[in-house]
């Protein structure tokens, strides 16, 4: 085992699903309520999927399959650190300075081919785009 960080002793590469589990329960007994889980752990998670199955270690570490699966694949296919947030996907617009007349035209187009556009004029409160956006995306599943 490596030298304890904070109140989590890091697993070496070599740590079996026991002792990673055993982690866990440690973990588990000392936390407060509803705190997140380390990144070390997650960590030493991820790092099990080499010689286990993803669904093998969430059961045995009583993890989330979906989120498990998600950090592991990201360190795998995306070369990110496990645990490292992806913006993949994700536009970040810089409008600089005010705009004179708030204008703004969205438009989407799902994998199956439906097409959503929207087109705001002016600071209307009377609907939530952002909402609007999650109905179309929910669409169909």
């Amino acid at each position: 085992m490596s030298p304890p960080v904070g109140d989590i002793t890091l697993p070496t590469k070599r740590s079996t699903l026991e002792i990673v589990r055993n982690q866990f329960e440690a973990w588990r007994k000392r936390r407060r309520c509803r705190t997140r889980i380390p990144e070390a752990l997650w960590q030493a998670a991820a790092e099990l999927s080499r010689e286990h199955t993803i669904w093998e270690v969430s059961q045995v570490l009583r993890l989330n399959y979906n989120d498990l699966q998600r950090r592991v694949h990201r360190n795998r296919d995306g070369g990110l650190a496990v645990g490292q947030p992806s913006d993949l996907g994700f536009v970040r617009l810089d409008l600089g300075g005010a705009i004179a007349s708030p204008e703004c035209l969205v438009e989407m187009e799902s994998p199956d081919g439906a097409r959503m556009r929207m087109s705001f004029k002016g600071a209307s409160r009377e609907f939530d785009p952002a909402e609007l956006s999650r109905v179309f995306w929910r669409q169909g599943r």
